[in-house]
């Protein structure tokens, strides 16, 4: 079963937390074409970037037609490299090292999503990896998987499969409701 069509069935029978590893590949269009399915089936979402600008994830989704109307970003890394700041669906976080306020703005834009489904995808648990140390690592991304459990929010972890350790990926097995990895040949 290819990657998309193992979320969509993670959603349906109600998993909470799902950890979706892809090869990098097929890491743009996959987690590209696994939003745009989302948002056309009417759910909301807010799409967490810690390693391109959001301005570049936009036009990737608006080059393969997705609609972004009830798509918000918090994005960890345009500030950091300069990046363009002015977009009025996005939140930007001065530093990817500053993880306390990615939560903060996840429920800052909750309040803005207009569906009454939504989901988060964080892309990637691996693009902290390069400024956090790993323990700081984990207990963010444990605090951050379940706060959205407990707000009963759709989240995937999107990881690159050639740079997740072994720990993170048993980390991720252990802590959400599916792991996916990238069998799409």
């Amino acid at each position: 079963m290819n990657v998309l069509k193992q979320v969509v069935a993670s959603i349906k029978e109600g998993d909470a937390l799902t950890a979706v590893s892809l090869n990098s590949d097929k890491y743009r269009p996959t987690s590209t074409e696994i939003v745009k399915h989302l948002l056309s089936k009417k759910l909301g979402g807010i799409y967490i970037t810690t390693t391109r600008p959001s301005g570049s994830i936009i036009a990737d989704l608006e080059k393969i037609k997705a609609d972004l109307g009830d798509l918000y970003f918090v994005d960890m890394i345009s500030l950091t490299v300069g990046g363009e700041t002015e977009d009025p669906r996005t939140m930007f976080i001065e530093s990817p090292t500053m993880l306390e306020s990615v939560l903060l703005n996840i429920g800052l834009l909750e309040r803005r999503i207009k569906a009454k489904r939504h989901f988060v995808m964080f892309d990637s648990v691996n693009g902290l990896s390069i400024y956090s140390e790993n323990r700081v690592l984990k207990e963010f991304i444990n605090v951050l998987a379940n706060t959205m459990r407990l707000r009963k929010t759709y989240t995937m972890m999107l990881t690159v499969e050639e740079q997740t350790s072994d720990d993170l990926t048993s980390m991720l097995k252990t802590l959400t409701d599916r792991y996916i990895e990238n069998t799409d040949g």
